[in-house]
C-alpha cells in the first residue's frame, strides 16, 4: 500500500496498524513530517502507553494490570516511576522474622526466601520459608516448602515454571564419610515434586564430607539448569565444577568442566557468562536448549591487577532472568522489568600482601550482549574458536565501577532491572542514606535535558545525573574508565539497616540480630 493510500485510512485503521509498530519505528513516524500521522500517535493513549513502558525498561503484567483501562495503567506507571525516581514509598510496613534461619536466602520479583530453622547438629536446614514483600490486603504471612534433606543452597524459577530446586548433602547411610550431593527438582506452589521434571531428583556426584560443604551458586532459565560446585576448605581443586542439564528431561548437557569461582549469570536464554578469576575475565558460553554441545565462545578480559595481586572470588547476579514467554505462576507486580535491559552486579575480592579489597562493577546486559555479536562478527574469519577480548575493547561502555569501601556488600540481590541500591557499613551504628542508581538510558536523558549535571534538591532525596568517570582503585595497573551513566537517587531519611535489597516494586532494609535476620522493613513504590 503507497503511503497516500495508507493515510486515507480511517484514523482509528491508521492507529490499529502503528499499534503493531516497535517503538523505535513509531519515533520514525513521528519524524517523517506528516502531521496526521504526527497527531495520531501524540493523541493515542495506547502509544503514549507503550512509548512510557519502553522509556521505563519495563514490559506490563497482563495477569494484573487487564482489568484496567489503558488510560489508568499509563497514570499507574507514570506514578511509579516518579514514586522510584523522587524516592517516595507509597507505603511502609514491616515482616518480622520470629524464627532461627539460616544464611540462605533469595530474593524474587515479589517473594523473599530464607533458610529454615537450622538443624544444631549439622547447621543446615530442610526447609525453606517464604513470604510476600509487597503489601497485601492479610498482612505478611510466612509458608514453607520443605525437602526433607539438608539443603546447602537453592535456585528458582518461580513465574516462568513454578520451580525450586534444592541443592542439598546427604552422608550414606552405610558410609558416613561420603555424602550425595542432589538437586531436588520441586514445585514451588505444592511442595511436591515438579510435575515437568522426568527425574525429580537430579544426583550431581559423591564427595568425601573432609572436603567439607561446597559453595554452590545455581541459576535455571528455560530447560537449562546450571550448577557450580566449589569445594573452597579443600587444597585439591579437582571437583570445582560446572553441571549443566535440562532439569525437564534430567540429562546432562556435557560433562562437567572445571570453574574457579561459584559466580555465573545468563546474559540471554542461551548465554552464560562464568567469571574466571585464574584468567582475570568473563568468559561467554553457549547454551543451546536443544541437544547441541555448549561451547565456549569468547573471553572479555577484565582490568588488569598490578604484581603480587589477584582475585580470590567473584560474585554475579543479574535480575531479572532471560524468561520465556509461558507463565505458570504469575508475580503480582503490576510492571515488571525487562530482562534484556537490566544490570548484571558483579563483586569480587582482590587479594594482596596486605589482605583483600572488595570491589564491584555493573554491566549492562544489552550493551555487553551486543559487544558479544560484534567480536563475533568480527572473528568469524578467525580459525581460532575461542576469541579474547581485551578490556579496552568492551568495559568503559559496557561498565560502570563503583567504590565498595563503605558500601554493604553483604548481599548480592541489591539489583531490580536498570536500579540498584546500596547503604553505608557503619547504617546499623550510624544511620546513613540510602543511595539508588538507576542505569535506565532514557532516565539518564531526562536528567541531563532537563537539569544538566546539577543536583535538584527534592522533598525526599537529591537526584543528580552522573555520566562518565575515572578511578584508579588500588591493585590496578591503569585507570579505569566508566562510560556507562546513571542517575543516582540519595534519601534524605537516614536508615539504620544492615543492608538494602530490592524487586520489581520494593526496597527491603534487613536489620541483623546475632548474625541472622530479624525484621525486614519494606519501602512499596509500586
Amino acid at each position: 500500500m503507497a503511503e497516500s493510500e495508507f493515510l486515507k485510512l480511517p484514523p482509528e485503521l491508521i492507529l490499529a496498524c502503528l499499534a503493531n509498530l516497535p517503538v523505535t519505528d513509531l519515533v520514525s513516524c513521528l519524524q517523517c513530517g506528516n502531521r496526521l500521522l504526527r497527531d495520531i500517535i501524540l493523541k493515542s493513549v495506547l502509544l503514549r502507553y507503550r512509548r512510557e513502558q519502553e522509556r521505563a525498561g519495563v514490559q506490563e503484567n497482563p495477569h494484573v494490570a487487564s482489568n484496567l483501562v489503558i488510560a489508568d495503567r499509563l497514570e499507574q506507571l507514570l506514578r511509579r516511576e516518579a514514586n522510584w525516581l523522587s524516592f517516595t514509598p507509597r507505603s511502609t510496613h514491616t515482616i518480622p522474622i520470629d524464627f532461627q534461619t539460616t544464611g540462605l536466602y533469595d530474593l524474587t520479583s515479589d517473594v523473599y526466601l530464607v533458610g529454615d530453622a537450622p538443624n544444631p547438629n549439622t547447621h543446615m536446614c530442610t526447609g525453606i520459608k517464604y513470604t510476600y514483600t509487597s503489601p497485601g490486603s492479610d498482612g505478611p504471612q510466612w509458608r514453607a516448602v520443605d525437602g526433607g534433606k539438608s539443603i546447602i543452597d537453592f535456585g528458582t524459577a518461580f513465574e516462568e515454571h513454578d520451580l525450586i530446586a534444592m541443592v542439598t548433602y546427604t552422608p550414606h547411610d552405610h558410609n558416613p564419610q561420603v555424602a550425595s550431593i542432589d538437586v531436588l527438582l520441586l514445585s514451588f506452589s505444592t511442595g511436591a515434586s515438579h510435575p515437568l521434571a522426568a527425574h525429580p531428583t537430579l544426583h550431581i556426584h559423591d564427595v568425601e564430607v573432609t572436603r567439607n560443604r561446597p559453595g554452590v551458586s545455581i541459576e535455571i532459565v528455560g530447560q537449562t539448569l546450571a550448577l557450580s560446585l566449589v569445594y573452597w576448605s579443600y587444597e585439591l581443586r579437582d571437583m570445582d565444577t560446572l553441571h549443566l542439564y535440562n532439569w525437564k528431561s534430567g540429562a546432562m548437557k556435557m560433562d562437567p568442566f572445571p570453574v574457579y569461582n561459584t559466580g555465573l549469570v545468563f546474559l540471554t536464554h542461551d548465554i552464560l557468562v562464568l567469571p574466571n578469576s585464574v584468567e582475570e575475565s568473563l568468559d561467554v558460553y553457549h547454551i543451546p536448549e536443544d541437544d547441541k554441545l555448549p561451547r565456549s565462545l569468547l573471553s572479555f578480559h577484565l582490568p588488569e591487577l598490578v604484581q603480587s595481586t589477584f582475585i580470590l572470588s567473584i560474585q554475579c547476579r543479574g535480575a531479572p532472568n532471560p524468561r520465556g514467554a509461558s507463565v505458570r505462576r504469575p508475580s503480582r507486580a503490576a510492571f515488571l522489568p525487562r530482562p534484556s535491559d537490566a544490570i548484571l552486579l558483579f563483586s569480587f575480592q582482590i587479594g594482596n600482601p596486605t589482605g583483600a579489597t572488595e570491589h564491584m562493577f555493573v554491566v549492562h546486559r544489552g550493551l555487553f550482549a551486543a559487544s558479544i555479536n560484534l567480536s563475533l562478527a568480527e572473528g568469524e574469519d578467525d580459525e581460532n574458536p575461542q576469541i579474547d577480548v581485551e578490556w579496552e575493547a568492551w568495559g568503559p561502555r559496557c561498565t560502570h565501577w563503583l567504590d565498595a569501601a563503605e558500601l554493604s556488600t553483604q548481599y548480592i540481590t541489591t539489583t531490580a532491572g536498570q536500579r540498584l541500591v546500596t547503604i553505608a557499613h557503619e547504617a546499623p551504628e550510624t544511620p546513613a542514606p540510602i543511595r539508588m542508581l538507576d542505569f535506565n538510558a532514557a532516565s539518564v536523558e531526562t536528567q541531563l535535558r532537563t537539569r544538566g549535571l546539577a543536583a535538584v534538591d527534592g522533598p525526599h532525596a537529591v537526584v543528580r545525573a552522573v555520566k562518565a568517570s575515572s578511578q584508579h582503585p588500588a591493585f590496578f595497573e591503569r585507570p579505569i574508565v566508566s562510560e556507562l551513566p546513571y542517575v543516582e537517587t540519595t534519601s534524605k531519611r537516614m536508615f539504620d539497616y544492615g543492608a538494602v535489597l530490592i524487586n520489581d516494586e520494593n526496597i527491603i532494609g534487613a536489620r541483623f540480630g546475632d548474625r541472622t535476620v530479624e525484621e525486614l522493613e519494606v519501602l512499596h513504590f509500586g
